[in-house]
C-alpha cells in the first residue's frame, strides 16, 4: 500500500506534515548560523561621529525622528524589535539607523551592517542573535515579497525574546506592508547640509568650522546638497594640510576648473604625447614610471600619434613630464593623487565627457595593455576599477556593451579586463544590482554564448563568490543545469574554488547537496557530478579536508560527514553517476590521506540500504588495485555492516539520518 500524505501550513515557521503507512521520503533543513546573512562590523571612528554630530531634523516642533525611532522601539506596552527607516538615498538613513540603535543602548561592538546575500529577501535569513543590532539595507528593491512581510511577525517574536532589534532602511515607494506586518517606521527629512557639515566639524576639526561660512565653501552647502555630500565636505576641510579653501572647493567639485584649464592650455599638436601620459597616469595611479610611461605612448599611436625617432632616448626628462602633468613621483611610481586627492577619477571623467568619440579607443587601449604579455598586465584590477568609474557617467553603458562584446568574440587580450571589468561592478553599490542581474540572465538564457557562460562561472569564483556566496552558487547551479552543457568544467572549477576557502566549505558544499536533492533532474544530476568533483582527494584544498584533523566529537568535523553522506547517497541513485560515485568511495577506502575514524563511519552510512547496488559488492571486495590500507579497511567495513544487521541503528546508522537534521515532507 503506499503511503498517504496529507500536507498543511502552518503559521509563522511551523511546518505540519500528516502520514500514514511506511512513509520513507526525507528531506533535511539544517538550521545552521551560516544560512543567516552574514554582517560588517561598524568603524570605531564612524560610530563617534554618529555619537557626536548628529543631525536629527524634527518638523512643526515635535521630537526629532531619530527620538521619535526610538520611541517607537520603547513603547511603555512592550519592547519593540522591528523599525523601518523610510526615506530617499542621501538623507541620511545610515547615520540615523546607527544613531537608534546608540540610542537602544546596543554597543558598537554588538552592530553590524548585514550583506543581502540573496535574490530576494528572505526573513529567515536575518539573524537574531542576542542584544545585537542589525542594519539591512533594501534600497535596491523595488518590491519585496509578500512572504517577507508575512514572516516580519515571527522574527519580531524571536528577536524580541532576545533583545535584539533591526533597523531596515527603505524607500517610501518599496515599502508596502499592507495588512501582513504591523512594523513602526519613521520617514526621514533631508537634514540641512550646513548643519550637518558644521555638526561633523565641531567633532572633527572644531577649529575650522568657521570656514564653511566664508567663500568660497558655503556655496558649496545648498539647499539640495545631500547629507552625504555635506559630510564628505567636513571631511575634507579637517584632512586639508593647508588653509588653501580654492584647492578644497576643486576637489569637492571633481577637480572641473583645475582640468578645464589644464586641458586649454595644452590644446597644441606638441602637447599631445602629454594629454596621453595624463591619461595613463590617471588609469593606471600609483604604478611604476616604466608601466605609465609605455602605456601613454601606446594611447598616442591608437589616435594616430606618431613617436619621434629615437625610442627611449627621445622627448623631454621624466621629471619634466611629471611637472607638465602635475604628477609626484614616490620610488619608482608614479602618483596624481599625491597631490590632488580624487584627479586620478577626475581626468577619466573629463576626458569621457568632453571627448566622446574617445570612448571606444580608449577602452581599446585599456584591453591592449592589460592583456596577456601587455605592459600593464599586472595591474588589471586598477585598470578595472577605473573603467568602472567611467561605466557610471552618461553613455556609461557603453562600457558594459563592450565588455559584453570582448566576451563574445573570445580573443585573450580582451576577456581577461572584460571579466574584471563586470566582477567589480558586480560589487559596486551603484552598479552591482544590476550586473548581479545581468549574470543571473546569462547563466539562464539559452542563446549564451560558451564564452558568456565560462565568465559567469570565473565571476563567481572570485570576489564576488566571496562576498555574495549564496548569489554565486545560484548562478552556478543555473549554468550547471544547462541542457547544452555549456561551462560544465568551467562551473566545477568555481564551485572547487569557493568550496575551498575555509569559511565557505561548509556552506557550499550544503547548497550542493540540495541540488543533488531537488526535484528537477537535470539541477538533481548537475549537483550529484559536481559533489562528486568535491570528494576528489588529489587536491589538498578540497572539502576533505573538512574532517581530516578533527576529532570525531568536534561539530564542524560531525556535519562535514553528515553532509557527505547525503551527498553519496544522492549520487549513487543517479545512474549517469553512481558508476564514478562507487569510484569516489573506493579512492576514500584506499587513501592514506584520510583517517579510518572518518572513512569507515562515513562509507558505511553511505552504503547501508545500497548493499544490493550493482557494484556495491564489488566496492566491498575490492580490486587488484586496492592497497593494503585499502584492503584493511574493507574487512573492517564488512565486520562493521554484519554487526548493525542486527543491532539497533545509532549515530550514522541505517534507517536513521544524521543528528542535527529536521525530517520533513518533500515539497
Amino acid at each position: 500500500m503506499s503511503p498517504v500524505q496529507q500536507r498543511a501550513e502552518a503559521s509563522g515557521y511551523a511546518r505540519v506534515t500528516q502520514v500514514g503507512g511506511n512513509y520513507a521520503e526525507h528531506r533535511h533543513q539544517y538550521v545552521r548560523g551560516w544560512e543567516h546573512l552574514h554582517g560588517v562590523s561598524v568603524d570605531e571612528r564612524e560610530m563617534e561621529i554618529v555619537q557626536h554630530a548628529f543631525v536629527d531634523t524634527s518638523v512643526d516642533g515635535r521630537p526629532g525622528r531619530v527620538a521619535e525611532a526610538v520611541g517607537a522601539l520603547r513603547r511603555f506596552d512592550q519592547r519593540r524589535s522591528v523599525l523601518v527607516l523610510l526615506g530617499e538615498a542621501g538623507a541620511g538613513r545610515r547615520t540615523a539607523a546607527l544613531r537608534v540603535l546608540h540610542g537602544m543602548g546596543v554597543p558598537r561592538e554588538r552592530i553590524r551592517w548585514l550583506v543581502p546575500d540573496w535574490e530576494q529577501p528572505r526573513i529567515e535569513q536575518i539573524p537574531a542573535t542576542e542584544k545585537h543590532g542589525f542594519i539591512l539595507d533594501l534600497t535596491d528593491h523595488g518590491s519585496l515579497p509578500e512572504s517577507f512581510y508575512s514572516g516580519l511577525s515571527g522574527y519580531q517574536k524571536e528577536a524580541g525574546e532576545k533583545e535584539a532589534v533591526l533597523v531596515i532602511l527603505a524607500t517610501p515607494e518599496a515599502w508596502d506592508p499592507g495588512h501582513l506586518a504591523s512594523i513602526p517606521h519613521v520617514r526621514l527629512v533631508r537634514p540641512a547640509a550646513a548643519e550637518v557639515a558644521r555638526a561633523h566639524l565641531r567633532c572633527l576639526a572644531p577649529d575650522r568650522v568657521d570656514w564653511l561660512s566664508g567663500t568660497p565653501l558655503e556655496e558649496l552647502l545648498a539647499a539640495a546638497t545631500h547629507a552625504f555630500d555635506a559630510a564628505r565636505l567636513a571631511q575634507l576641510v579637517a584632512d586639508s594640510e593647508s588653509d588653501d579653501r580654492d584647492t578644497i572647493k576643486e576637489e569637492f567639485t571633481g577637480w572641473k576648473k583645475h582640468l578645464q584649464g589644464w586641458f586649454e592650455k595644452r590644446s597644441s599638436a606638441e602637447d599631445l604625447r602629454e594629454r596621453a601620459l595624463l591619461v595613463a597616469a590617471a588609469l593606471l595611479e600609483d604604478v611604476p614610471a616604466s608601466v605609465v610611461m609605455e602605456a601613454a605612448d601606446q594611447l598616442f599611436k591608437e589616435v594616430g600619434g606618431v613617436l619621434p625617432p629615437g625610442g627611449a632616448l627621445a622627448g623631454r626628462d621624466l621629471y619634466q613630464r611629471l611637472d607638465t602633468i602635475e604628477a609626484s613621483q614616490i620610488g619608482e611610481n608614479i602618483s596624481l593623487e599625491a597631490k590632488r586627492h580624487g584627479l586620478p577619477g577626475a581626468v577619466l571623467t573629463h576626458v569621457w565627457q568632453q571627448r566622446p568619440q574617445l570612448r571606444q579607443a580608449l577602452l581599446e587601449w585599456a584591453s591592449k595593455i592589460s592583456a596577456p604579455n601587455g605592459v600593464a598586465e599586472q595591474h588589471l584590477q586598477c585598470i578595472a576599477e577605473s573603467l568602472v568609474r567611467l561605466s557610471l557617467l552618461p553613455d556609461g553603458a557603453t562600457v558594459r556593451s563592450v565588455v559584453s562584446d570582448w566576451l563574445d568574440k573570445g580573443h585573450a587580450r580582451h576577456r581577461r579586463l572584460a571579466v574584471e571589468i563586470l566582477e567589480s561592478m558586480a560589487l559596486h553599490p551603484a552598479t552591482g544590482a544590476g550586473v548581479r542581474k545581468q549574470l543571473y540572465d546569462w547563466a539562464h538564457q539559452k542563446n549564451t554564448s560558451e564564452a558568456r557562460a565560462a565568465a559567469v562561472a570565473e565571476i563567481c569564483a572570485g570576489r564576488l563568490g566571496l562576498k555574495y556566496p549564496r548569489v554565486a552558487l545560484t548562478r552556478l547551479r543555473l549554468l550547471a543545469s544547462r541542457s547544452d552543457g555549456k561551462a560544465r568544467e568551467a562551473v566545477a572549477s568555481a564551485v572547487r574554488t569557493l568550496a575551498g576557502r575555509p569559511e565557505q566549505r561548509v556552506l557550499v558544499l550544503s547548497e550542493i547537496i540540495d541540488w543533488s536533492s531537488s526535484a528537477d533532474g537535470t539541477v538533481r544530476q548537475a549537483g550529484a557530478s559536481i559533489f562528486l568533483a568535491l570528494t576528489d582527494i588529489t587536491d589538498e584544498d578540497l572539502l576533505p579536508l573538512l574532517v581530516v584533523g578533527e576529532t570525531p566529537d568536534d561539530s564542524a568535523s560531525a556535519l562535514g560527514r553528515q553532509l557527505f553522506v547525503r551527498g553519496w547517497r544522492a549520487a549513487l541513485l543517479e545512474p549517469d553517476v553512481a558508476e564514478a560515485a562507487l569510484t569516489s568511495l573506493a579512492a576514500w577506502l584506499d587513501s592514506s590521506m584520510l583517517p579510518d575514524d572518518t572513512v569507515l563511519p562515513v562509507v558505511a552510512a553511505v552504503i547501508r540500504g545500497h548493499l544490493g547496488q550493482q557494484g556495491v559488492a564489488r566496492l566491498l571486495v575490492g580490486s587488484s588495485d586496492s592497497t593494503g590500507l585499502g584492503r584493511a579497511r574493507r574487512h573492517k567495513l564488512v565486520d562493521q555492516l554484519i554487526d548493525t544487521q542486527s543491532a539497533p541503528p545509532s549515530g550514522l546508522g541505517a534507517g536513521r539520518e544524521p543528528a542535527g537534521e529536521e525530517t520533513r515532507s518533500a515539497a
